[in-house]
């Protein structure tokens, strides 16, 4: 951990896959079993000529020092694939 890694070099953790996103709005989930780092990768090369918005929100539950997790939420809204 903390070394850099090229994308071919790290385990997939849900192999990448073509989504209809134009025809309904995708959601899901992942709940990771192990601590790590995790990349999340969005990738818009099956429509090089119409750009995605993306938006997500990342929840970490970090261990605190009195035992119970404490719970961090990342939202991002509006990042544009081209």
């Amino acid at each position: 951990m903390g070394e850099w890694m090229k994308a071919g070099q790290m385990q997939e953790v849900v192999p990448s896959q073509r989504y209809n996103a134009h025809l309904v709005p995708e959601d899901g989930t992942l709940t990771c079993a192990e601590a790590g780092v995790y990349v999340l990768r969005f990738d818009n090369t099956y429509s090089i000529f119409q750009s995605k918005k993306v938006s997500f929100t990342v929840e970490v539950l970090l261990p605190s020092a009195e035992g119970q997790p404490h719970l961090k939420k990342y939202k991002y809204l509006g990042t544009t694939l081209k």
